[in-house]
Formats: C-alpha cells, sequence, structure tokens
C-alpha cells in the first residue's frame, strides 16, 4: 500500500513564498494550491496538506481558478479607467 504524500501547512507556505506553488486565494496558504503539477488541500480535522483526488474537486478547483482570475483582471481595468473595482 503507498501511503498518501503530505506537505506541512509551513512548507506550502514556504513553497507559495518561493514561488514553486501557486495559491488558489490571494491570501495564499492555507487554502487550495497548486503544486507539482496537482491541486493540494488541507482536509477538515487535519494539519497537513494532502493531494486532492476527487476528479469533481479538482474540476471546481480549476473553474475557480478562471474566474478569479478574470476578477483580478476586471478589477485592475476599473482602477486605471478611475473607477471602483
Amino acid at each position: 500500500m503507498t501511503e498518501t504524500p503530505t506537505i506541512s501547512s509551513e512548507d506550502m507556505a514556504g513553497l507559495v513564498a518561493g514561488r514553486e506553488a501557486l495559491p488558489l486565494l490571494p491570501e495564499g496558504a492555507p487554502g487550495p494550491v497548486q503544486h507539482a503539477g496537482m491541486w493540494w488541500a488541507i482536509p477538515t480535522g487535519e494539519t497537513d496538506y494532502r493531494p486532492v483526488t476527487d476528479p469533481a474537486q479538482i474540476v471546481l478547483l480549476d473553474r475557480n481558478t478562471q474566474r478569479y482570475a478574470a476578477a483580478r483582471v476586471a478589477t485592475a481595468r476599473a482602477r486605471e479607467d478611475g473607477g471602483s473595482p
């Protein structure tokens, strides 16, 4: 039996700070993070990150990444145009 890999919250925060991992949310870790070609998250009741393996959750995280990116672009454009976000 293969043990599921884990990354501690502290180590993931270091990966995010070093730009080796990309958090879903602008606040960074803890929260869903893309690292090494996959999504990682901290399951309820645990303290370490584990790979997200549920295909539906992966699709949702990918969609939310696109939505948040579009929102950041729209906010930046509004600020450039002198409007408020």
